[in-house]
């Protein structure tokens, strides 16, 4: 497969140098028109970028990878990871065009995977968290698709022309210098390679290459309960969270999240109800006292969260008029409004920052509360702020949501060190999972396959991932619920919005079941799942005594070398494992209901067939 790169330097002047020629795995130096590039032969390569003088700084570099087109079965773009699941065939990605911006924090990285369904090829750039831009360049859509020059190439362009590259980078260095490290990998690098396991490697680079650590916590990793789904939010008062905390305390739920709405109308209503989101006082028709609140959720066991979007500020909201000099304002000169109604304080605004940051440490010192769930970031259109009121003292707005980040977690770990933060994978992706706990695919109730692909994705850099908050109905037969909740172990911890007064009591006992298992091996789920095929059906999760299995959708066969535990998240019985050599072992199988259902020794010489309830589990004792 013939492979090249060209690298595109272009400078704040706008003039563009452009090196070509630059093949995968080979050292590379030149120097045009005073433009300096040279680049590694490691991957990921170091590339290096020196303007002929600093005082015409690099404003962008364009990456372009130009290949042999061929068949692949599936593409993974550039993603948070909550939307990449709508573009995954390659007929849609011709049209591939798309920016990382402080709406939604994109990983810049391409992966294809093979007919096998496996990793077929892999193109990223590793760098700081900045503006970047992706697009298709071939094959052409014109009037028709145009293939016929049988090439694929593509571009991840850092720095836009919104939002060149910052000036902490490309003035950091005396001469001006930018590196950055280009990732490319084929399934000749890494055969029978999941997907899933080369966005991890690419994360791994980018953590390793600046020292970003995962932070969680045990607490943070407990199952979750939120009111969100099952809600009207205008109906969710305090003896509803009370009433649900003391119900799902007894299914093994620990957390839980006072969702949108607390303070007065939630983003559910409709468009012609005024907003007060931003004074963050509590509606006392709703809930009469936060403080007996927070204390009556631990009396039963449970850990109380607060919503909270810092940034956002309604136009009627009381603190409007103090607020205002923070907002964003476009090039019209009229205050950002978001399509849900509110405006944004400025992330590129110290102040701004600050009072971001003094509100979610206000839930601390003035209700005590444990945790927080921050939102909505991702609503803030990629646009820069053009306001005379207060001043920037970041040149990208990315970059101010970092800082943003960093500096609510500051204030609130200095309070609280376990202090339980969720983010969302908008601007949850490596750079800025180190400011929350965990990391939460996007909205996908009723939807579980949604929920799982999205989570899937954080799971490739976080093991902390956490599900969108998933309802159950009494239509979902206990089996199905069983799926449901093996599913969301698989990839993430299992969260839920449920009205309990609702739901049958099969159901609530399967999932007050394997919470309960869950909860046993909550240790072993600070660790990554590993897929074991590129379809992500199985995976493996290790702990000290045992391997754990998920199968999942389609579900597959078992590679033991130890003990183990299956749980079968799929509808079909029959279970192959593979062991090498002959062994003797014990096998224990349960259904969905914990009603056991065989127990026997058997001979395990290679191939065993065993046989699993669906949405049940079996332990294998070697």
């Amino acid at each position: 497969m013939a492979v090249s790169f060209e690298i595109n330097v272009i400078l704040r002047s706008g003039k563009q140098v452009l090196f070509d020629g630059i093949a995968p795995g080979a050292p590379y130096a030149r120097e045009k028109e005073g433009v300096k590039l040279a680049v590694g032969a490691d991957c990921p390569a170091p590339v290096t970028a020196t303007p002929a003088a600093p005082a015409d700084p690099i404003a962008s570099i364009e990456y372009n990878l130009y290949t042999d087109i061929r068949n692949y079965h599936k593409v993974i773009i550039p993603e948070s990871g909550r939307w990449y699941i709508n573009m995954t065939q390659m007929v849609s990605f011709w049209r591939f065009q798309k920016d990382s911006a402080i709406n939604d924090v994109k990983v810049p990285l391409y992966i294809f995977t093979g007919q096998d369904l496996n990793t077929a090829m892999a193109f990223g750039v590793i760098g700081r968290n900045y503006e970047t831009a992706f697009k298709t360049l071939e094959p052409k859509v014109n009037r028709a698709l145009i293939v016929y020059m049988r090439r694929l190439s593509m571009q991840i362009k850092r720095g836009t022309d919104l939002y060149p590259i910052p000036d902490s980078i490309a003035k950091a260095a005396p001469d001006g210098a930018v590196t950055e490290h280009l990732y490319f990998r084929t399934d000749r690098d890494a055969p029978n390679r999941p997907w899933l396991l080369t966005l991890r490697e690419f994360a791994e680079h980018q953590k390793r290459l600046y020292a970003l650590p995962d932070v969680s916590s045990e607490a943070a990793m407990a199952p979750l309960w939120c009111s969100w789904t099952d809600w009207f939010s205008d109906d969710v008062t305090d003896a509803v969270i009370v009433r649900s905390v003391r119900e799902g305390v007894k299914l093994g739920i620990r957390n839980y999240i006072i969702d949108d709405g607390w303070f007065g109308p939630g983003l559910d209503n409709d468009f012609d109800v005024t907003l007060n989101i931003g004074d963050w006082r509590p509606d006392p028709a709703k809930i009469k006292d936060m403080n007996q609140l927070v204390r009556d959720v631990r009396a039963a066991g449970g850990v109380p969260i607060i919503w909270c979007a810092p940034h956002a500020v309604a136009p009627g909201a009381g603190c409007f008029a103090a607020r205002r000099p923070y907002l964003i304002v476009g090039e019209d000169g009229e205050r950002l409004m978001t399509p849900n109604k509110f405006h944004s304080l400025c992330f590129m605004c110290p102040e701004a920052r600050e009072i971001m940051a003094d509100i979610c440490a206000s839930f601390i010192e003035e209700w005590d509360f444990d945790g927080a769930k921050y939102d909505l970031f991702n609503c803030v259109p990629n646009m820069r702020c053009c306001s005379t009121d207060h001043s920037h003292d970041v040149s990208s707005m990315m970059e101010g949501l970092e800082l943003t980040l960093k500096r609510m977690a500051e204030k609130c770990r200095a309070l609280k060190p376990d202090y339980i933060i969720e983010l969302k994978q908008n601007y949850g992706t490596p750079f800025l999972a180190q400011y929350g706990s965990m990391t939460r695919a996007g909205d996908t109730p009723y939807n579980t396959e949604g929920n799982f692909l999205r989570t899937v994705y954080v799971q490739g850099y976080s093991p902390y991932s956490i599900n969108d908050y998933q309802t159950v109905t009494n239509e979902d037969s206990p089996e199905a619920t069983a799926c449901v909740v093996i599913k969301m172990m698989a990839a993430g911890i299992p969260t839920y919005s449920i009205d309990f007064d609702r739901l049958c009591p099969e159901n609530k006992a399967v999932i007050g079941r394997y919470n309960a298992w869950y909860n046993e091996n909550l240790r072993a789920f600070m660790h990554y799942r590993v897929p074991l095929d590129g379809e992500n059906n199985v995976w493996k999760l290790e702990s000290e005594q045992a391997d754990f299995f998920f199968l999942v959708n389609d579900g597959g066969h078992i590679p033991l070398a130890r003990s183990a535990v299956v749980l079968n998240g799929t509808f079909k019985r029959d279970l192959f494992v593979q062991v090498d050599g002959r062994r003797k072992g014990t096998v224990i199988a349960w259904d969905c209901r914990g009603t056991e259902t065989a127990r026997r020794e058997t001979d395990f010489d290679g191939w065993t067939h065993l046989d699993v309830p669906p949405g049940g589990m079996v332990r294998i004792e070697l």
